[in-house]
C-alpha cells in the first residue's frame, strides 16, 4: 500500500522523516493531482483557509478544491474519502467561511465515496494557532485583549482529531457517518484565558472588547493589510457558540478527549 499526501513546497519535510512517501499536487489545478492519487487506498482531505488571500477565496479552496480532490479519488478508483469540515458548519450560516464548508460537506455527500465528515471544534497542541496566540499575549503583554469572551468552545486535542481519522479508517461501520469533534471541556473564551493565565502563575489585565468595535476594527485591518488577525466573516463565527456532543465520538471511535486544563496544566505547569 502507498501513501502519499498533498503537501505545499515547504511542508513535507516532517511526514518524509516518519518514511511517509510524499506528492505534490495543487488542489486547485486537477492535472497535478492525478499522479499524487496513484497506488493511494484512501484519501484524508483536510484542507481549508480562515482568511481569503488574492486567489485563495473560501469558494476556491473550499468548495472548488474538494470537488477536483473528489473527483480525482474518483478517476484513481479510490474508494475510501475522509473529510475534515468545521464545528457549526450548515447551509443558513452568516459567514461565508461556514457556507462553503457546508458546500464541500455536500459534495462529499454526493459523490458516491465511501465517506465520512469530521466537524472538529477548535483544534489546539503543540503548534496550534489557538493557544499559542494568547499565550504569546500573556507572555509579552500585561493586557490581554479578550474577543468574544462568552462565546463558548469545546477544544479538540490534535491528536484526538488525527486518532479519530485512524479508527475510522479501519471502522467501516463509520462510513456515511457524520462526527462532531469536540472536547468534554465547555469553556468560554474568557475562561480559557484565565486558566492560561492562570497554568502560567502570572497576572494580567483582561480587557474585553465589544462586537461592534471590533466589526468596526476588522473592516479598517481588511483594507489595509494583506493577512488581518481578525476579519468581519471570523467575527460573523465568533458570535454564536461552537459547541457540540461527544458522545457519538466517544463511542463509535473509542476517544477519550483530553482536557484542555489537563493539557495547560502539562506545557505551562500546575494551575493554581
Amino acid at each position: 500500500r502507498s501513501e502519499a499526501g498533498f503537501q505545499s513546497a515547504s511542508g513535507g519535510e516532517p511526514l518524509q522523516k516518519l518514511g511517509v512517501e510524499t506528492a505534490l499536487g495543487d488542489i486547485l489545478q486537477p492535472d497535478t493531482l492525478d499522479e499524487a492519487m496513484q497506488g493511494v487506498s484512501a484519501v484524508i482531505h483536510l484542507v481549508g483557509i480562515r482568511v481569503e488571500v488574492g486567489e485563495a477565496t473560501f469558494e476556491r479552496i473550499h468548495l472548488d478544491g474538494t470537488k477536483n480532490v473528489v473527483d480525482a479519488a474518483k478517476k484513481a478508483g479510490v474508494r475510501r474519502y475522509i473529510h475534515m469540515s468545521a464545528l457549526g458548519t450548515r447551509a443558513d450560516s452568516r459567514s461565508r467561511y461556514s457556507q462553503t464548508k457546508w458546500k464541500a460537506e455536500e459534495y462529499v455527500r454526493s459523490s458516491g465515496l465511501h465517506h465520512t465528515i469530521f466537524r472538529p471544534s477548535v483544534i489546539f497542541g503543540k503548534k496550534d494557532g489557538f493557544i499559542n496566540l494568547f499565550a504569546k499575549q500573556i507572555r509579552f503583554s500585561p493586557i490581554v485583549p479578550i474577543v468574544a469572551g462568552k462565546t463558548l468552545f469545546q477544544p479538540i486535542w490534535v491528536e484526538d482529531v488525527a486518532d479519530g481519522f485512524l479508527q475510522a479508517l479501519k471502522k467501516e461501520e463509520t462510513i456515511g457517518r457524520e462526527y462532531e469533534m469536540v472536547g468534554l471541556d465547555r469553556i468560554s473564551m474568557a475562561e480559557l484565558i484565565h486558566w492560561i493565565i492562570q497554568a502560567k502563575k502570572t497576572w494580567r489585565l483582561k480587557i474585553h472588547l465589544p462586537f461592534p468595535f471590533m466589526r468596526v476594527n476588522a473592516f479598517i485591518l481588511e483594507k489595509i493589510l494583506p493577512r488581518p488577525p481578525i476579519t468581519r466573516d471570523q467575527l460573523i463565527n465568533l458570535e454564536e457558540d461552537n459547541v457540540g456532543n461527544p458522545t457519538v465520538m466517544i463511542r463509535d471511535l473509542g476517544i477519550e478527549p483530553k482536557r484542555v486544563r489537563d493539557y495547560l496544566q502539562e506545557r505551562f505547569g500546575k494551575s493554581q
